[in-house]
């Protein structure tokens, strides 16, 4: 390394007082910066509140809902669930927020019809959220709506679609976007200091075997709270488990897109933010279930290889082995040639490549970036804040639809690709898969979409 490449003081104190709070350059909206809740709120006219409505009332729903509310200019005027112990449980946090009751729906297109609504809160499972979204937006409603944006790319576009033609703010539920700390990530790694980063990786990991969490109970009789076949909405008509509703629709393509989706979706985003990108060029995958014999559908492992202009991007997934990546049970990992940066919800941690100097005859081992550890911030409140100034000022807000979509869409072709058993070249300007030299793969273009469930039916957008 020549005198010209050493980090010297200059570069060690512009990197170390990057500005924490900052958005990064290139790939946060304009409404991005964190605001605090007004102080005045409380003598905000009629005018100038905004009244909102949920619908899917389980755990994350029931979180946006609650951290809206901590704002109090907004209120909530309705709530919707096909659960009646989940509407209940809605229905008491209004109560404890706001000492009234809410109204209660079933259907949620009995909600959305309301004049009084500004805002909905979409936290169903993913198979819903295309349908009450763009009724959402045709009825002149702003939304906020659960990650990942839909169960396939067809719905996710159709959903960027009804947003544009009806002119709405919409927040998608990737709330690491708002992590100050996450902010910074962006910025080291776009500021060079790393070197050229060849490759990122990021991972879930965990052991599911030993307890079998889902193991294979017999079908049944759905309980009396539970409206089954309006759970079921578009999805294929199945015989109802327990297993396969609320939190364990994830593991069902029905529904869900497996950790993939769930989890990599917050992983992928940040790179693609650090990295200035949005779409890979290729996509492989390997993996099944060789271990978790239960009632899941998606992979007990899964091993996709993205390839990007200039990197390679790793997602690793497992539920059958807890030894971590470097210690961490899931995170990114940006691999640069002076150094790498991991990043997850707690911690960012900088780990330097070194190189030997002789200075005065004394040899000595230096860092080719500087070593940094910082803490975590606080990623959830801030996003939901930013949503509702965004919806005051009409900005677009800081996990904006499009490129959303597009960091989706990614994790779903890691699905496709194993699913297919294709390598699958992306073509992202028309949303297609590709061989190498071109053609459309028939069988991996058949995971764009699904056919719906009558009566139910995409809008066409």
């Amino acid at each position: 390394m020549g005198s010209a490449e050493r980090p010297n003081r200059r570069d060690f104190l512009g990197y170390s007082g990057l500005a924490v709070g900052a958005a990064a350059s290139g790939g946060l909206a304009a409404c991005a910066a964190p605001l605090a809740a007004r102080q005045d709120d409380k003598k905000s006219p009629p005018s100038e509140r905004i009244v909102v409505g949920l619908v899917g009332c389980g755990g994350m729903g029931r979180a946006d809902l609650n951290d809206s509310l901590r704002l109090e200019h907004v209120d909530c005027a309705a709530v919707c669930d096909v659960d009646e112990r989940h509407l209940q449980e809605a229905v008491e946090d209004v109560k404890k927020r706001r000492d009234k009751t809410p109204d209660t729906y079933k259907d949620f297109r009995k909600l959305i019809e309301r004049k009084d609504l500004d805002v909905v809160i979409i936290g169903t499972p993913d198979h819903w959220h295309a349908l009450t979204f763009i009724e959402a937006c045709m009825a002149g409603k702003d939304v906020y709506c659960e990650k990942p944006i839909a169960h396939n790319i067809v719905e996710g576009r159709a959903m960027v679609n009804a947003t544009k033609k009806y002119n709405r703010v919409v927040q998608i539920g990737t709330q690491q976007r708002s992590g100050r700390h996450f902010q910074k990530a962006i910025e080291i790694v776009k500021s060079g200091v790393l070197g050229k980063i060849a490759l990122t990786r990021t991972w879930n990991i965990d052991n599911e075997f030993w307890g079998n969490p889902l193991g294979n109970p017999p079908d049944g009789e759905p309980p009396k709270e539970l409206d089954y076949d309006f759970w079921l909405g578009p999805a294929p008509k199945r015989p109802y488990n327990e297993k396969r509703v609320h939190y364990n629709w994830r593991w069902f393509f029905d529904y869900g897109s497996g950790k993939c989706g769930d989890w990599n979706v917050h992983l992928q985003d940040i790179v693609h933010l650090a990295m200035g990108v949005d779409a890979p060029i290729a996509v492989s995958a390997g993996g099944g279930t060789h271990v978790m014999k239960d009632i899941r559908e998606t992979y007990d492992t899964l091993e996709v290889t993205y390839d990007y202009p200039g990197f390679t991007q790793v997602y690793s997934y497992r539920c059958t082995n807890h030894r971590a990546n470097d210690g961490k049970r899931y995170g990114i990992m940006f691999y640069g040639t002076n150094g790498a940066l991991f990043v997850d919800r707690e911690t960012i941690e900088v780990y330097p490549e070194t190189y030997d100097e002789e200075i005065d005859g004394i040899r000595t081992t230096q860092n080719r970036t500087p070593a940094m550890k910082l803490g975590g911030s606080d990623q959830h409140w801030p996003h939901v804040q930013n949503f509702y100034e965004c919806v005051k000022s009409r900005a677009k807000p800081i996990s904006d639809i499009e490129s959303m979509h597009k960091t989706t869409a990614v994790c779903h072709l890691g699905n496709i690709a194993l699913l297919s058993g294709y390598k699958v070249y992306w073509d992202a300007a028309k949303e297609l898969c590709r061989d190498k030299e071109g053609r459309e793969i028939k069988a991996a273009n058949a995971y764009l979409s699904r056919e719906y469930r009558s009566p139910w039916k995409l809008p066409q957008v």
